[in-house]
């Protein structure tokens, strides 16, 4: 198959995760050294103004897990040491589940904090 079979070629799932968990840490970062408008530093984890920088933090959590999930199983092109755990092992389907999980609770945690939960119906633009 031309890209590489069912999962794609060897790298792309990997290099997909690295490039969003990166991002991740650029975002958390940059909140730490710019606390965002709405958002203050003394006041808790849920205060309103910063549920997007804890929505980050737990988006950074999930992708730490999914890294750790693709690394193990990724085949590295064929390498003779890779993958380090086969696909339907413990320690890969933690990772993807806890990673998946979190992925969710963040979304919750932006959609609380924009208030989607609670309006559906947005009037159409002029």
């Amino acid at each position: 198959p031309m890209l590489g079979g069912p999962a794609g070629l060897w790298w792309s799932n990997l290099t997909g995760i690295l490039f969003f968990h990166g991002g991740n840490i650029v975002s958390c970062l940059d909140f730490y050294l710019h606390t965002p408008p709405g958002a203050d530093k003394k006041k808790g984890w849920l205060f309103h103004g910063n549920l997007p920088v804890t929505a980050m933090w737990v988006y950074q959590a999930a992708t730490w897990f999914l890294v750790t999930s693709n690394f193990l199983a990724c085949s590295f092109n064929g390498a003779t040491w890779a993958p380090l755990a086969a696909i339907p092992s413990p320690p890969v389907y933690i990772c993807q589940f806890s990673g998946g999980f979190l992925l969710l609770f963040g979304s919750i945690i932006y959609t609380v904090w924009c208030d989607g939960f609670r309006n559906f119906s947005h009037p159409p633009l002029a």
